[in-house]
């Protein structure tokens, strides 16, 4: 059963009606005519959060991931699966192949098997055929300690694998829709690598290092991962989740400051096109901006923050939900346009290849907001998604 606290969540932030149509996996489709973008999230019922305190759910529902065909905010449910999910480290624990046949999952936490009021680390990554009916997991990986993130390259042959807890990559080759470990990159003592996202032509990766705060890119090398970084930058601290303007050139990322400060935290324009490549632009947003993404046409940029949400709510800096703030990206800087609440405790955003719908999580309401950019107006496209079994907290997008 959902937790009663979740289910006064949900009715609070989405409403009752939405609540009625939407609640239970089974009941999210809607029919979609012509071609469209595959997604997937990993969904976490695992973790609560209690007045600020994130804690082990008692007899949890078990992890899965749902994948969607969009166009749009129209929506089919391609299935789902169980698989070993986790709300820790970036919004990416989840990579899709660009013809949408093929995607890994991973886990960097569950709950510790000797005691059930703690987490403890993970190390399982699942490969999951989508093109199976039903969908279905054809391989689980163990790799080092805690992969936080995913990333695969546009050919769908490479992925990579961070570890923040070890400072180090596992590098993933994929032939005939099975992964096998390459090898394993170290990249230093404290570097505490985040995220990741491989340029169009697959030749070079930028990854974010929230432990000695730098974004690095890195070349690729007959599928492998040079061992030393062609630039490394700085854009705030603890960098945490980035995504390419398309083909455009630029990247955009997060930075999660010192975390719990209340400070207002930032997110910086890349320069991929420069000689060397820079840091352009660096603005505020708010406390906690976990989800960041790129429209492909390179004109947008949206940030999932926590706004103080996941506080107690006693906090001085706590907020009665989280925020998407819509920016500009114009002349090599990042200009806010506007802002729309979401459920509490915010996770990932995405952007479609329409460059204008947007999908932003929500883990404490377990829901995914519909947004839409529609004639210079930011505003909600249709009723939240809103699941049963456990709140999205990571995703992954076909052909990114």
């Amino acid at each position: 059963m959902m937790p009663t606290a979740v289910i006064q969540s949900i009715r609070r932030h989405v409403g009752q009606t939405a609540l009625q149509c939407l609640f239970g996996a089974a009941a999210l489709t809607v029919n979609i005519p012509g071609s469209a973008q595959v997604v997937g999230f990993a969904l976490e019922p695992k973790a609560e959060l209690v007045n600020g305190v994130i804690k082990p759910v008692l007899s949890p529902q078990p992890d899965r991931a749902v994948f969607f065909q969009f166009t749009g905010a129209k929506f089919r449910k391609i299935g789902e699966v169980a698989v070993p999910t986790n709300f820790q480290g970036p919004p990416s624990s989840v990579a899709v192949s660009a013809d949408g046949a093929l995607a890994l999952v991973s886990a960097a936490q569950r709950i510790d098997p000797q005691d059930a009021s703690k987490f403890s680390p993970d190390n399982r990554v699942s490969v999951i055929d989508l093109n199976a009916s039903p969908i279905r997991v054809t391989q689980t990986l163990e790799l080092t300690v805690s992969p936080a993130s995913l990333a695969m390259n546009p050919a769908g042959t490479m992925v990579l694998a961070m570890h923040p807890g070890d400072d180090s990559v596992t590098v993933l080759q994929i032939d005939n829709k099975t992964a096998t470990v390459v090898e394993k990159v170290s990249l230093g003592k404290g570097s505490g690598p985040n995220a990741a996202a491989f340029t169009p032509d697959g030749r070079s990766v930028l990854i974010t290092r929230g432990g000695d705060h730098k974004v690095s890119v890195f070349a690729i090398e007959n599928h492998r991962l040079a061992p030393k970084s062609l630039r490394d930058m700085g854009a705030g601290l603890r960098p945490l989740s980035l995504s390419l303007c398309g083909k455009t050139g630029y990247a955009v990322v997060g930075s999660m400051g010192l975390g719990g400060t209340g400070d207002a935290d930032t997110v910086s324009l890349i320069d991929m096109t420069a000689a060397p490549a820079r840091v352009v632009d660096t603005v505020t947003v708010g406390q906690g901006p976990e989800g960041i993404a790129c429209a492909p046409d390179g004109r947008h940029a949206v940030v999932a923050f926590q706004n103080g949400s996941n506080r107690p709510t006693q906090s001085p800096f706590y907020a009665p939900s989280s925020k998407v703030v819509l920016l500009k990206v114009e002349g090599k800087r990042l200009h806010r346009l506007a802002e729309l609440p979401i459920g509490i405790w915010s996770q990932g955003a995405l952007f479609l290849d329409d460059s204008r719908t947007v999908i932003a999580e929500s883990l404490d309401d377990r829901a995914l907001h519909l947004l839409q950019i529609d004639g210079g107006v930011f505003q909600v496209a249709a009723p939240p998604i809103v699941f049963a079994e456990g709140g999205p907290m990571a995703h992954g997008v076909a052909g990114r």
